[in-house]
């Protein structure tokens, strides 16, 4: 029975030094990149600079209730309503990927100076990115004005599926421009013995903002 007791002892404190490591990790991913992923918040927040930002490598991650694949933090927390099934969604987003690549930046929708836009249900956006937006899985709702960063781990259902991306299918939103290649090479590779995890940060626009653009899918 004492065996057995530190063993189990054993096992729990094995668990907690892996928890401490990936989070030490995402820390360190989070402070490593200020020109990049951290920069998003100034970038965000330029037409408010007295709103008060969490700094990067400060933010509290939080699970969804499926698990440790799928994890976010706010940067902050906006106001008003949250959005529901069939509202329409605009927001402003930084792709990146951890992992070996070191906290690369993918694409932003703020370089392009075009939001992404969608309708809360259609099915048109990845799963991982409109419960980010929506909630859900024991993830709250954002409200208009928030910044949230998520991370999705690679090959967990709620982020790009390479055997469709490769083909130029499955739900979006999908890098356009140069920067489309480097896209295909992170996420859509099936070549790649894993993938990489998929990090979002997302600023939730305004409603009355969402008239202002116009997109057109043959862009």
């Amino acid at each position: 029975a004492i065996t057995a007791l530190l063993v189990l002892l054993g096992f729990f404190c094995l668990e907690a030094m892996a928890l401490h490591a990936m989070t030490e990790h995402r820390r360190g991913f989070l402070a490593r990149a200020p020109p990049t992923v951290a920069a998003i918040h100034s970038a965000f927040f330029a037409p408010n600079p007295n709103a008060h930002v969490v700094n990067a490598a400060e933010l509290v991650f939080y699970n969804s209730l499926s698990g440790k694949q799928y994890q976010y933090a706010d940067a902050k927390i906006g106001a008003g309503d949250p959005p529901g099934v069939g509202d329409p969604v605009l927001i402003d987003y930084v792709m990146s990927t951890s992992g070996a690549a070191r906290g690369v930046k993918v694409y932003s929708t703020t370089d392009a100076g075009l939001p992404y836009q969608w309708v809360i249900g259609d099915r048109s956006t990845l799963p991982g990115l409109e419960q980010a937006v929506a909630g859900g899985d024991g993830v709250p709702p954002m409200l208009p004005g928030g910044v949230r960063r998520v991370i999705i781990a690679g090959g967990s259902g709620t982020g790009y599926d390479p055997r469709e991306c490769a083909k130029g299918r499955g739900p979006g939103p999908t890098p356009r421009g140069e920067t489309y290649q480097r896209f295909v090479n992170a996420f859509c590779n099936t070549q790649r013995p894993e993938i990489p995890e998929l990090v979002f940060d997302v600023k939730l626009l305004l409603r009355s903002q969402i008239s202002t653009y116009v997109i057109d899918d043959d862009e």
